[in-house]
């Protein structure tokens, strides 16, 4: 199956069917596959970070039409709708990309993601793989 319809598949398997992906050229498609479900988990169930997608939406629960005090399935779905907008797009970064993380984070030694989703926010979200496995995938937003 070409890496296209796996994205594809993948996406509707997490509730993101609509979700632009930029198709990469990757050496290893099982790696990226996993490193791409691990990015979009992160965003989707991750709020740790303050600037993070879910975090947004947590501080002001009403500008969403939640409920006042959202539990994380609430949060995980307005998430995921704000991903299925239509005008949100998830890019792979590589060494050569123009823009790079704010974090520094470097492309060689991680998975970095970035993630635009203008129906929600300006922002800039991240999130980052290790290539390694050692240290946990993590997001973080900047305006």
């Amino acid at each position: 199956m070409a890496l296209q319809q796996r994205i594809e598949s993948l996406l509707k398997a997490l509730g993101v069917p609509d979700l632009n992906v930029e198709v990469p050229q990757v050496s290893d498609e099982e790696a990226f596959l996993e490193a791409l479900e691990a990015a979009i988990c992160s965003f989707i169930e991750d709020g740790e970070d303050d600037q993070s997608p879910r975090s947004l939406i947590e501080a002001d629960p009403s500008a969403y039409d939640l409920s006042d005090e959202p539990d994380s399935e609430e949060l995980q779905n307005a998430v995921k709708d704000f991903m299925n907008a239509g005008d949100s797009q998830l890019s792979l970064i590589t060494p050569e990309s123009p823009i790079q993380p704010d974090g520094g984070e470097d492309p060689r030694k991680c998975w970095v993601f970035l993630l635009e989703m203008p129906s929600l926010s300006e922002h800039r979200w991240w999130a980052v793989v290790d290539k390694n496995g050692r240290n946990e995938t993590y997001n973080y937003g900047v305006v």
